[in-house]
């Protein structure tokens, strides 16, 4: 039930909704950044959702260290709503 309702929800995500959460919450993030966390998101998501851990080793390569940690930190925190 939980990944459907995510289904639908990243489905409608644009990148500005991504942009505006970042800027509402102070995170420094490269536009590029920003431009790699849309695609894994919009990509990835169900490998997120099942934590397969060979996205997140290629994730962790394509972002800053700094960035990659507060991914996880978000992960965590909202991991517990699914």
């Amino acid at each position: 039930m939980y990944k459907q309702l995510l289904k639908g929800y990243i489905e409608k995500l644009k990148k500005e909704d991504i942009i505006k959460y970042i800027e509402n919450n102070n995170y420094q993030v490269s536009d590029k950044e920003i431009d790699t966390i849309y695609f894994y998101i919009k990509n990835y998501w169900e490998d997120f959702f099942d934590n397969k851990q060979e996205t997140w080793e290629k994730l962790k390569k394509d972002v800053s260290e700094n960035t990659y940690l507060e991914i996880i930190k978000l992960y965590q925190k909202y991991q517990k709503y699914i």
